[in-house]
């Protein structure tokens, strides 16, 4: 086993100034990224819950299917929510959160809560996270220094990995990992849209009817004659046309958009501290995840969400318990075969895209045809005539739950009908990157 430097780097190893070979980086990166031996136990890469051809997210079918979120390393431990893409990360607003006064938001960070400030950060993070990868740095650089890629680590930064601090060792792994995401193997906007974009071709009847409902404009950009919205790219922007700048979907902001809990999700059940003392669920079934709230009250030292003990009687203050990162839509239906299945939310719960904008159509909707439920209510579910068609969201909050009142035209009462709905699946479907001309498919 190779010995590993604990304090720094060994005598006589020194580390050239000049940055590392890109291409020796990005290789070392693409094979780091697929590398199942920086697991503890072996076993779970970055891969087998990023997939290219799942749209890098989970490509777990049955996973997706039942549970919404994937089992880590260890068998029977789970995280609270589903893998998110990392497919355009490069392009998303670095953290830490901010309130952006422009867009009445915060934005920026990663992952869905954006606790991780950089792209690095949010891939050490579940590397160490014991419901996931469950490593150490130390058991990672163990792992380089003894498994396949020792060779493309010396070729990257010109030093063996096991001649260097544990904590310097890992950050070039990092690093690595980094430089690969960066690529345009995870960003190549070679999409149908991107080919209509360019006046490659035509997008179809169904498909422009979807952009001009996602957008609101009948040119499909910002700025054109206004038609009838979805409000889509309130949030899931789309640049003006002058701007010269390539659509990534996403804003970057945090909303609470009202996604119920999932109740499949078996991070419900993990209240084991015995066997797992860093990643249980001490709350079991009564935990609520507040998304941004889990962070920025931390930040405060206020427990999460400032509710519970130790809060300081003021409540989400912040006004953003319940709030999630806006995902990229990009590769938001690229699946391996029809009958694969994908979830979506931060916690899985949909299994569709058709299924996701039913639900941005009539969150508020009963079955009683008229009947709005209002969330600033006392009661809301009081006195209704119909069923409800959605369980009530996890964070109900008016404060931050995108338009509780179930005003018309907006989340939750958009009044689409059946059609539009299809077509703005179809529009969503136009967003799938084209395979990489490597495979058959």
């Amino acid at each position: 086993m190779a010995l590993i430097a604990l304090h720094g780097t060994s005598a006589g190893v020194a580390r050239t100034a000049a940055p590392p070979p890109r291409d020796a980086l990005v290789q070392l990166g693409e094979a780091l990224f697929n590398d199942d031996t920086l697991s503890r136990p072996r076993g779970q890469s970055c891969a087998s819950c990023h997939a290219r051809e799942a749209g890098w997210s989970s490509p777990d079918s049955v996973a997706n299917e039942h549970a919404g979120v994937v089992q880590g390393a260890v068998a029977g431990r789970y995280v609270n929510r589903r893998p998110p893409t990392i497919g355009y990360a490069e392009f998303m607003p670095a953290g830490p959160p901010v309130f952006l006064t422009s867009r009445a938001a915060y934005a920026g960070g990663f992952f869905y809560d954006g606790r991780a400030a950089t792209l690095a950060d949010q891939i050490s993070g579940p590397i160490r996270n014991p419901n996931e990868m469950n490593n150490t740095p130390a058991g990672v650089v163990r792992a380089v220094a003894d498994g396949p890629n020792v060779a493309r680590f010396r070729k990257a930064f010109g030093v063996e990995v096991s001649s260097l601090a544990v904590d310097e060792a890992f950050q070039d792994i990092v690093a690595a990992i980094a430089s690969f995401e960066r690529t345009a193997t995870f960003s190549p906007f070679s999409s149908r849209y991107d080919a209509y974009v360019a006046g490659k071709l035509s997008l179809t009847a169904a498909e422009l009817a979807g952009l001009q409902l996602f957008t609101g404009s009948r040119t499909g950009r910002p700025g054109g004659p206004a038609v009838k919205t979805a409000t889509c790219s309130s949030c899931h922007t789309v640049e003006p046309a002058a701007a010269g700048r390539r659509d990534v979907f996403t804003s970057g902001t945090f909303h609470n958009i009202g996604i119920p809990k999932n109740p499949a999700n078996p991070y419900y059940a993990q209240t084991d501290a015995a066997a797992n003392p860093e990643g249980c669920n001490p709350l079991g079934a009564a935990y609520i995840d507040y998304g941004l709230g889990s962070v920025l009250y931390l930040q405060k030292s206020c427990p999460p969400g400032n509710a519970g003990n130790g809060s300081d009687g003021r409540g989400d203050f912040l006004r953003i318990n319940g709030t999630f990162k806006t995902p990229t839509l990009r590769n938001v239906d690229t699946r391996p075969a029809p009958d694969f299945v994908k979830c979506y939310g931060h916690n899985g719960y949909f299994k569709s895209p058709r299924e996701m904008v039913h639900f941005y159509n009539t969150r508020n909707l009963t079955t009683s045809p008229g009947e709005v439920i209002n969330f600033t209510a006392r009661q809301p579910y009081a006195h209704l005539q119909g069923k409800p068609l959605w369980p009530p969201p996890e964070n109900p909050d008016p404060q931050t739950l995108v338009n509780p009142t179930g005003a018309r035209g907006l989340i939750g009462n958009l009044g689409l009908t059946a059609a539009d709905e299809a077509n703005l699946v179809a529009f969503l479907q136009t967003l799938g990157d084209a395979p990489p001309a490597s495979t058959s498919r």
